[in-house]
């Protein structure tokens, strides 16, 4: 089995048209970080040897970052990787489509794809990423975020409530997944 490294990366390096003055003009800029990304963080846990990181930098005009991903499985390969609204230890509904090689990315959305593995994907979270999300069954149902709502998106980042995973063949309903925790630069 291979191991799955997963890693988001996000520095003004990686950034075009982003330079450090820019980042440094920018007093609301934040770095996100997930903890280690692994099978254990799933709900219900995944026994997998995959393993990876989230980094992201909040901009005044998105959230940039950068993916890194190797599949475990010989069998298996990256089918999509999000975003998501929960809290620890809880599943969510799917805020943003990081890539995907499903075909379902929502209209309007930025459609990335996933590389075969080892792969690496970058780009900017922009409002049009921003999707609706609801808890719960009708007439009990509940919107935690509507579409479009990036200050939203920031600020739930910003308080812990959101988390990263990856999809596979093997594990459909995501093989690791790490929560986003906020750290100032």
């Amino acid at each position: 089995m291979r191991k799955i490294a997963v890693i988001l990366l996000l520095s003004a390096t990686f950034l075009p048209g982003l330079s450090q003055a820019d980042t440094a003009r920018d007093d609301s800029s934040r770095r996100v970080k997930a903890e280690r990304l692994v099978g254990g963080n799933e709900n219900p846990p995944v026994v997998s040897e995959g393993s990876g990181m989230f980094r992201a930098w909040f901009r005044h005009d998105g959230i940039a970052f950068r993916l890194r991903y190797d599949v475990a499985s010989e069998d298996s390969d990256i089918t999509q990787s999000h975003l998501h609204i929960a809290n620890p230890g809880n599943n969510g509904g799917i805020v943003v489509f990081l890539c995907t090689n499903l075909g379902n990315t929502p209209m309007g959305a930025t459609a990335r794809d996933c590389p075969p593995s080892p792969g690496e994907v970058t780009g900017t979270i922009v409002m049009n990423d921003v999707q609706t999300v609801t808890e719960g069954e009708p007439p009990d149902q509940i919107t935690v975020i509507e579409a479009g709502d990036f200050e939203g998106l920031i600020r739930l980042i910003k308080q812990g409530a959101v988390y990263a995973n990856v999809h596979t063949d093997a594990h459909e309903g995501g093989e690791i997944r790490g929560q986003l925790n906020p750290r100032p630069r």
